[in-house]
């Protein structure tokens, strides 16, 4: 099965480095080890304090959506663990261990 999900940009680019290996996730999909997760980066309009990330207009080449944008940029991960555990996870989620399987980035040839 695959799992179209959101992600930060401040977090999405340590997963698509592959520098992190795991996602923290609400548990509200039946998530199972050999998933995928396509990780889709989106960038909110809100103004959180705790974006690291300057805003900037929509351009042609981001898809608008509630409450934010789609960059276009987006990694498939492969789920090769899960963690489960009330002593280790907060009620409601858990932490997925991911493989990258593969990447793309929306290049729109302008420079």
């Amino acid at each position: 099965m695959i799992h179209a999900v959101k992600c930060l940009p401040q977090f999405f680019a340590p997963l698509s480095d592959g520098s992190k290996t795991f996602e923290v996730r609400k548990n509200d999909r039946p998530y199972s080890v050999g998933d995928y997760l396509a990780v889709n980066e989106f960038v909110p309009d809100s103004e959180d304090p705790y974006d690291e990330f300057e805003k900037t207009p929509l351009s042609d080449d981001e898809r608008q959506a509630d409450g934010g944008r789609y960059s276009g940029r987006c990694i498939l991960l492969k789920i090769t663990y899960i963690l489960d555990n009330k002593y280790f996870c907060k009620d409601g989620y858990v932490i997925l261990g991911l493989k990258q399987v593969g990447r793309l980035i929306y290049d729109t040839g302008t420079g």
